[in-house]
């Protein structure tokens, strides 16, 4: 893998926001939470529900959090309600305001606000933190063209220690692979390239160009200033979530796979092999070159904890 150029990155970030504006209006009505009208997405509102409880044992309370990919608001939303003060950033200006709508009806823009910013670019903003934590989730950094920066950008702004969630698409999918055999169509199975490729991006229903990452080489980038703490696959015996129609329509079979779900997503050998793999990564607070040698009581990533798939 090859980093782009400053032009490409430039026209890629271009892309990425014309094609979320467009879907913004009708994203929730499609991919919000679900609703007994049928609007929204069963699926991702399990999702949803599932990354927000790892987001509230990981960070303390009242913390001041960073959203990346925030999208229409929905889970900086929802942390905000329970007394967390976020900053959301979306590259998407139309799905910002979305979200500020959000915050103004429910009347919570004293504890989050919402800014358009693309992942890379977050040297720009104005609020310097620093935060106790921060979170992309639904495949956000698989569209992010420019890696590197956003790891020194987040560097910068966060306290020692904080933790960062990232749920990221990741290059393999066992669910979307044993289907297609079963259905003798592996054709069907989607491209999972490590190079760009327009395809799904995340959840959002828009294509885009998107890169798929393995748990080892999504954290190269983050190693001079984090490390690995924790690998899951998110989720792994459960419908990839462009397949969300496919859930909602046998919710009930899916749900009783749950337990085996949770029971294995951290498992050796599997953690790699979820739609997206859910990573958590500690901030050191400085430059690898600045703690080569280990310190006691250091959380160092393993091959066990980071697959090489």
């Amino acid at each position: 893998m090859t980093q782009q150029s400053d032009s490409a990155i430039l026209q890629q970030y271009k892309t990425l926001e014309a094609r979320f504006d467009r879907a913004a209006q009708m994203y929730d009505a499609t991919y919000g939470p679900p609703q007994p009208t049928g609007q929204g997405s069963p699926l991702l509102g399990w999702l949803r529900e599932r990354h927000l409880a790892v987001l509230r044992d990981l960070f303390p309370a009242g913390a001041a959090l960073l959203d990346i990919g925030s999208g229409t608001g929905e889970e900086a939303l929802a942390l905000a309600g329970e007394g967390y003060s976020v900053l959301g950033i979306d590259i998407s200006p139309a799905m910002v305001r979305q979200a500020q709508t959000k915050a103004a009806v429910y009347g919570m823009q004293r504890r989050v606000s919402f800014r358009a910013l693309p992942a890379g670019r977050l040297a720009l903003l104005d609020e310097r933190g620093p935060f106790g934590g921060a979170y992309a989730s639904q495949g956000t950094l698989n569209t992010e063209p420019d890696l590197p920066r956003f790891a020194e950008g987040l560097h910068n702004l966060l306290v020692n220690g904080a933790p960062f969630v990232a749920m990221v698409m990741s290059r393999h999918c066992a669910f979307e692979i044993l289907r297609n055999l079963r259905r003798r169509k592996p054709d069907e199975t989607l491209k999972r390239s490590d190079d760009w490729q327009e395809t799904w991006a995340g959840s959002g229903g828009v294509t885009a160009p998107v890169r798929f990452y393995t748990p080892r080489t999504f954290a190269q980038p983050f190693k001079p200033y984090f490390k690995v703490e924790s690998v899951r696959a998110f989720p792994l015996w459960l419908p990839p979530v462009y397949l969300h129609d496919l859930y909602r329509q046998d919710a009930a079979r899916f749900q009783r796979w749950e337990a085996w779900d949770r029971r294995m997503c951290g498992w050796p050998g599997f953690r790699a092999w979820g739609d997206h793999f859910l990573m958590v990564l500690r901030h050191t607070g400085q430059p690898e070159s600045q703690t080569a040698e280990a310190q006691p009581g250091d959380v160092v990533p393993t091959a066990e904890k980071v697959e090489n798939h």
